[in-house]
């Protein structure tokens, strides 16, 4: 009997596979995966659509990606073209690369990440709209939560069943964690992402230098781009050289193992949706502190692997690094339950099985 043939994916990623950014990141472990083990039963390509530019360097990259995008469609026979989306600039992009995909006869799914909406009150910025279309158009919807497909529902008056919840996921690099840690081994925090106040990075920092003397040995890494000079001044200038390192960006390969030694991961975000550093953070064995923010709360159980902190809260953030600090008996605790809530949930396969009954779903709403 012959094999079914694999669906044909195009999946739209904002700086393609080799990018800094969250999105780059997970689908780099899908494609690892994929390449892998054609049985799963997905052929997927990637294209970048704005590249490496930063702001409103976009445009320059984006016509040249679009006319990419074309020859592809015209040339290949995709089943589903997987458009990565979030906010702001981004529902322009997506509007007209699923405008082109419609025509060719390929079904859209729409994979929502954004998480920057307009509070009530607030004057509704012009991608709004265009989002709604977008979403409205789309043959499938993924949302990485139930707190976002609620939140999306309600913002645009739309039917929850029209969202589909699919997890992020990522491989599983660390299957022998939580590993012990030697006797009098200092504590080690790491916190992975951009150097912004947005993630918090200006916070952390800050709750660092409030962190009691008395307290066991730790050291902390800060992994990410952005002013990494900046910050390593005003780490001198807060009286913790020798303690905190700064990293600048690093590649995939070189980042887990940061996330295997570490025993506490931690994201002070003001806003996220669901973020991979806490799913490698979970997959390592890390204990968790971050602040509650969109889906969050299904990968940091409160009391269970994690403290929850509030936003720009330097001494509260100090409060609950100290309380792990300095006691190793919770931190343990807390590592062993992130690496079962792991397990049980964000696996790369049962993301890539939820993305696959996606596109199903997909291919039939359209005959």
């Amino acid at each position: 009997m012959t094999a079914p043939r694999p669906l044909r994916v195009l999946c739209i990623v904002p700086r393609g596979l080799k990018g800094r950014g969250g999105i780059e990141t997970l689908f780099s472990h899908v494609d690892e995966a994929l390449r892998g083990h054609p049985e799963l039963g997905i052929d997927m390509e990637f294209l970048a659509s704005r590249g490496d530019a930063s702001g409103p360097g976009w445009v320059l990259h984006f016509p040249f990606a679009f006319a990419r995008y074309l020859g592809l469609l015209a040339t290949r026979r995709y089943d589903i073209v997987h458009l990565n989306g979030a906010t702001n600039a981004s529902a322009w992009r997506k509007w007209l690369m699923q405008s082109a995909a419609r025509l060719f006869g390929a079904a859209t799914v729409v994979h929502f990440h954004g998480s920057a909406f307009p509070k009530a009150g607030e004057r509704r910025p012009a991608w709004v709209p265009v989002l709604r279309r977008v979403l409205e158009r789309a043959d499938a919807i993924v949302v990485l939560g139930a707190y976002w497909r609620d939140f999306v529902a309600g913002f645009y008056g739309m039917e929850p069943e029209r969202f589909d919840v699919v997890a992020n996921g990522v491989a599983d690099f660390a299957p022998d964690a939580p590993q012990g840690r030697p006797a009098g081994a200092p504590v080690r925090l790491l916190f992975a992402g951009n150097l912004t106040d947005a993630k918090g990075a200006g916070a952390l920092l800050r709750a660092l230098s409030l962190l009691p003397a008395n307290l066991p040995d730790w050291r902390a890494t800060f992994a990410g781009t952005g002013d990494v000079p900046g910050f390593r001044e005003e780490a001198n200038r807060l009286g913790l050289s020798g303690r905190v390192e700064f990293t600048g960006w690093v590649a995939r390969e070189a980042i887990l193992p940061l996330y295997r030694q570490a025993d506490i991961v931690v994201l002070p975000s003001r806003n996220e949706v669901l973020p991979v550093c806490l799913l490698e953070g979970a997959c390592a064995g890390a204990a968790l502190v971050a602040t509650p923010v969109g889906s969050v709360p299904d990968v940091l159980h409160e009391a269970g692997n994690g403290l929850t902190i509030r936003p720009d809260d330097a001494e509260g953030i100090a409060d609950a690094l100290a309380q792990l600090i300095d006691d190793d008996k919770r931190r343990e605790a807390f590592r062993a339950v992130s690496r079962r809530i792991y397990l049980d949930r964000f696996g790369l396969e049962t993301m890539i099985s939820g993305l696959r009954d996606v596109y199903r779903k997909a291919l039939s709403a359209r005959r």
